[in-house]
């Protein structure tokens, strides 16, 4: 077991919350896993299980890395696939390696594409909840509050922009 009870984590699709027990569920018929009860943020909660292989759930970032998500989200952004299925398995695949500086990376080259091309459906949808959850994190290693976080995220995102319009020009 990673994770205790009482301790704060991040899950991928769902944002910050804290483990709040650990207990044996059956979801699937005939299946009996163990599964950590998370408590979320918006008062939901989410049943992970104990073999995160498979989840992703991990412990919030440091505020060593918040610092370095700064400079990504100012820095120039990586070109993304044209072809949609490629471009969602891609961003996929990157944010599987579980860290915030990959949801920063993520969120810095959608928010890059969308200046280029409409942002609309899953694509919108996948940008929408990655910055969600890493305006969480960011609220909760900074001690912010989740407002704070997000705008601060958007004047990065938009200090980048401006950044690579002015190399352009």
């Amino acid at each position: 077991m990673i994770f205790t009870i009482g301790d704060k984590v991040v899950h991928p699709q769902h944002g910050v919350g804290q483990i709040v027990k650990l207990e044996d569920k059956e979801f699937e018929s005939g299946v009996i896993r163990q599964y950590y009860e998370i408590s979320m943020l918006g008062g939901s909660t989410v049943w992970a299980p104990v073999d995160l292989s498979t989840v992703g759930l991990r412990k919030p970032a440091k505020r060593s890395d918040i610092a370095q998500c700064r400079r990504i989200l100012t820095s120039a952004s990586a070109p993304l696939p044209e072809d949609l299925r490629t471009r969602q398995s891609s961003l996929l695949a990157r944010l599987k390696q579980g860290t915030i500086v990959t949801f920063c990376e993520v969120v810095r080259d959608l928010y890059a594409y969308g200046e280029h091309k409409s942002l609309y459906g899953t694509i919108a949808g996948f940008f929408r909840v990655t910055k969600d959850v890493l305006a969480q994190e960011w609220s909760l290693v900074e001690g912010v509050t989740l407002l704070d976080a997000m705008e601060e995220i958007n004047s990065l995102l938009a200090k980048g922009r401006e950044a690579m319009n002015a190399k352009k020009r």
